[in-house]
């Protein structure tokens, strides 16, 4: 088995990753390789990939944002995870990780954060009013201004850069109001995912608008997002529209421990 860089014909080597995953972020990779390939890393057996990861530099926390192997080469995230730390310009590192996969980040010293829980819909029509009185209130047409404001309270961090530009995709749908903004992306032909979706304290009614304007522009496509699992109006509001708990997952963090606000966060 090789260990080392993520080689630049990768799409063509990825086969076994996504078959062995649904949810398998392949267009964030190809993203994050083209922003950061010097934080990409695959492992690679008869000529395929097993197992990969990659992370995007923010000005204080480098943020691991796809670690995946198949199930019979899991153990190979150790080296991933070895190969990327020794290649990064800081040891400020943080990652979301499936629960029954952080051993793998704690044998590096990470430590836990918190807990967040991966909302699944399954595309079924939720019976709700979206008017177009509320479509104009989450039209978006102020959305990088708000997202640079928001972002910067929630993170307290610089992320513009990765706001703007290395988050959004061809088919980012950017639903917005004076206190909240909501991003979305095209996983695959069956699945969105909604990241970042970012609120500020007491907006509970534009963030129920937000999440309207999601589930009405996407039709019934399955859509899913991770979610601070001990925010109850933030678990409740997903709830409420007919997502259902999928997995808990850890964050987790190496060196200084990011300074979220969790309540502002309704989807990382």
């Amino acid at each position: 088995m090789f260990v080392g860089y993520l080689r630049n014909d990768f799409e063509e080597e990825i086969e076994g990753l996504l078959e062995s995953d649904k949810l398998f972020e392949f267009e964030l990779l190809k993203q994050t390789y083209e922003a950061y390939p010097q934080y990409c890393f695959a492992a690679y057996e008869d000529g395929k990939i097993v197992g990969v990861i990659s992370a995007y530099e923010f000005h204080k926390h480098i943020f691991i944002n796809v670690i995946k192997a198949v199930k019979e080469h899991e153990e190979v995230l150790t080296r991933l995870l070895k190969l990327l730390i020794q290649n990064t310009s800081s040891m400020n590192i943080f990652v979301l990780i499936e629960n029954k996969q952080k051993h793998y980040v704690e044998a590096f010293n990470f430590q836990e954060h918190s807990l967040f829980v991966r909302f699944l819909h399954s595309g079924e029509a939720v019976p709700f009013n979206f008017s177009n009185s509320i479509a104009k209130q989450v039209s978006g047409e102020d959305y990088e201004n708000v997202a640079k404001r928001i972002d910067r309270e929630v993170f307290m961090d610089d992320r513009e850069e990765y706001i703007k530009k290395d988050c959004t995709f061809s088919n980012s749908l950017k639903l917005s109001t004076q206190t909240g903004f909501l991003h979305s992306y095209v996983v695959n032909k069956r699945h969105i995912r909604i990241s970042p979706w970012l609120m500020q304290s007491e907006s509970y009614l534009d963030a129920e608008k937000l999440l309207r304007g999601v589930l009405y522009y996407r039709g019934l496509k399955k859509i899913f997002g991770y979610a601070p699992k001990d925010v109850k109006e933030i678990t409740d509001l997903y709830e409420s529209y007919k997502f259902k708990k999928d997995l808990t997952f850890s964050l987790m963090y190496l060196g200084e421990k990011p300074d979220l606000k969790l309540e502002n966060l309704y989807a990382i």
